[in-house]
């Protein structure tokens, strides 16, 4: 673990003894690159709390209250991802200088929907991002208090399905009309648009060789922490994966087509329940180009 995540650990766990004060919690941990002991200067501090119960405003801001930190915003529930955030800035850069400490980010479950998540995902095979993203930081994370409960979230997760590899393959490992690169080459080299393209390709095998390396989504912030997961890659996908850029337009399109059918490759060899050759079909379809009206009707039998 390097200095800077030393230095938040510490830290967090002033923040954890705060939320874990109350009897309603049963369980924090720190996540993010403080966890994986990578953390650097522009890096937050992220942590879960997980309530036996739901905590009402006031549990929260009780915690954050005793910590004598600026308090930016303590959010109201959020149905669309069942959680309460809890955002403050610890330290200042001067005393008469307010928020201009380190970002404190607490998110809040409830033990129920935690337990919830992991059927959704290990169970039923939910190729969820937000799903992943929790379980990965309770995989990567490390418990702050109750760690008997957030240990034995671990080991449900260690036990990574192969249908869930697949449901995440066929969702992500779909590609469509990669063909369009070359229009906007032609429409007055469109680098807008034909970045856009390949980076939305870059994620989706980012997603895939994730789930073929049975790795829960963890986000792409960074990308080095990303790449030295996959064991199961294109020969020197990271080099590759990550030169794409110095490569002219036409190239790099060319060579990312490379690395998109070598992982189809992969995934064939290693997820079997995934339909690859419909996968070949849309990434290598063609839109018919016409520089002149094509045959119509009885032209057509001509």
């Amino acid at each position: 673990m390097n200095n800077p995540s030393q230095w938040r650990m510490s830290l967090a766990r002033r923040v954890e003894a705060a939320y874990a004060a109350n009897p309603k919690v049963a369980a924090v941990f720190i996540g993010g690159s403080t966890a994986r002991g990578h953390a650097d200067r522009f890096s937050d501090i992220e942590l879960g709390v997980f309530w036996h119960s739901p905590p009402e405003t006031n549990d929260r801001a009780g915690a954050v209250q005793s910590l004598g930190v600026d308090l930016l915003q303590l959010y109201p529930y959020d149905e669309a991802e069942e959680y309460w955030a809890d955002d403050f800035m610890m330290g200042r850069a001067a005393s008469n200088q307010p928020k201009t400490g380190i970002l404190i980010e607490v998110a809040n479950h409830t033990v129920e929907f935690m337990e919830r998540v992991l059927d959704d995902v290990l169970q039923r095979y939910d190729p969820d991002d937000l799903k992943q993203n929790l379980i990965a930081g309770v995989v990567q994370g490390v418990p702050l208090a109750g760690s008997t409960l957030i240990n034995s979230w671990k080991k449900r997760a260690s036990q990574y399905p192969p249908e869930l590899a697949a449901a995440i393959i066929t969702r992500k490992g779909q590609i469509d009309h990669y063909w369009r690169w070359q229009m906007w080459l032609e429409r007055g080299q469109n680098l807008v648009m034909l970045h856009q393209q390949l980076i939305d390709v870059q994620q989706k095998l980012l997603y895939v060789l994730l789930a073929l390396n049975r790795q829960y989504y963890f986000g792409f912030k960074w990308l080095d922490m990303v790449l030295a997961k996959f064991d199961i890659a294109p020969e020197d996908f990271p080099a590759r994966f990550k030169d794409l850029y110095s490569l002219p337009p036409q190239q790099a399109a060319e060579f990312l087509a490379q690395l998109v059918e070598e992982t189809y490759n992969l995934v064939e060899h290693h997820t079997p329940k995934v339909d690859v050759e419909r996968l070949r079909r849309i990434f290598r379809w063609q839109r018919p180009i016409w520089e002149h009206p094509p045959p119509i009707g009885s032209e057509i039998a001509k």
